[in-house]
């Protein structure tokens, strides 16, 4: 029935987080369990706060996440044997000045890179967040901290990453920072691919006859490979010279994002859903709005 269709092409990976440090909540046990049987695929995000909810020092934070994603996978797999599995976390040193848990700091993006290495160890699909960052704006900072934590994610080879658009804690999703994000995969995705032989020998051939001018750019192979062999950001990363800049529309990073966004809502076509979907839908998020305290649904 439904449940070998989810389990043949699930729609989500559901998170499942312990309570730190080295709890299995009734909750948290019931939702690994009732994921198992349905054989649809369990996310164990253990949290250890390093200083706080788990050891200052990585090394027994890491050890704390080990012991309790390995815990988790016992209840999971009692459940039902071979039912998928990921090795996810979402670790965070503590702040003692601010009392908040830093996902940008590089500390986090180090547990994250070494508890990843835990679970390839035992051969499990790996995933994190990074990418994000505790700014508030898309600024400067948000710039730093997603695309250090981004590149750390993928030199370490985690098999997901989760954390772009993010910001404020993981607290809230922002459109321009997922255009700005998106440039930061493409150059990571970039960086992972290597650098690559695409010619015959070490690129000799090319200097052949050239009488030491710098006249690369009129050879045939430039041509060829110049798009295999750089990526081409989009608009949003400025690389025209300052006399273009300062002549054109002297943009922002953060603008030229925002322009993007509002180019891509406006090609947007909603899929179509049948009417009382889309009405049991509304009602579902409406009600859990109002539990939460939230009485009326942004529309932005």
């Amino acid at each position: 029935g439904d449940s070998t269709k989810h389990a043949q092409k699930p729609l989500a990976v559901f998170d499942v987080c312990p309570t730190p440090p080295l709890v299995w909540s009734e909750f948290g046990a019931h939702n690994l369990i009732t994921l198992a049987e349905a054989r649809i695929p369990a996310q164990i995000v253990s949290m250890p706060l390093a200083g706080a909810t788990a050891p200052i020092t990585l090394l027994g934070s890491l050890v704390q996440h080990a012991a309790e994603t390995i815990s988790g996978i016992t209840i999971h797999q009692l459940a039902c044997p071979g039912s998928p599995i990921i090795w996810g976390g979402a670790p965070a040193i503590f702040d003692m000045r601010y009392g908040t848990t830093p996902m940008g700091a590089i500390e986090t993006a180090m547990l994250d890179a070494a508890y990843a290495q835990v679970g390839k160890s035992l051969n499990i699909p790996t995933h994190t967040y990074l990418g994000a960052s505790d700014s508030k704006l898309v600024d400067a900072q948000a710039g730093i901290e997603s695309g250090i934590g981004t590149l750390v994610g993928a030199l370490a080879g985690v098999n997901m990453i989760s954390g772009a658009g993010m910001l404020d804690f993981l607290a809230c999703q922002s459109l321009e920072k997922l255009i700005l994000d998106a440039e930061v995969i493409s150059m990571v995705k970039r960086m992972t691919s290597g650098i690559q032989q695409h010619t015959e020998t070490l690129g000799t051939e090319f200097f052949a006859g050239i009488n030491f001018k710098g006249e690369f750019l009129m050879q045939k192979a430039t041509r060829q490979l110049y798009r295999k062999e750089h990526l081409l950001p989009s608009n949003v990363i400025d690389r025209r010279s300052i006399r273009e800049w300062q002549q054109g529309d002297k943009s922002d990073a953060f603008s030229r994002a925002r322009e993007r966004v509002n180019h891509l809502l406006s090609e947007y076509e909603r899929p179509h859903f049948p009417e009382e979907q889309v009405h049991e839908l509304h009602n579902l998020v409406s009600n859990i709005a109002k539990e939460a305290g939230l009485f009326e649904i942004p529309h932005h």
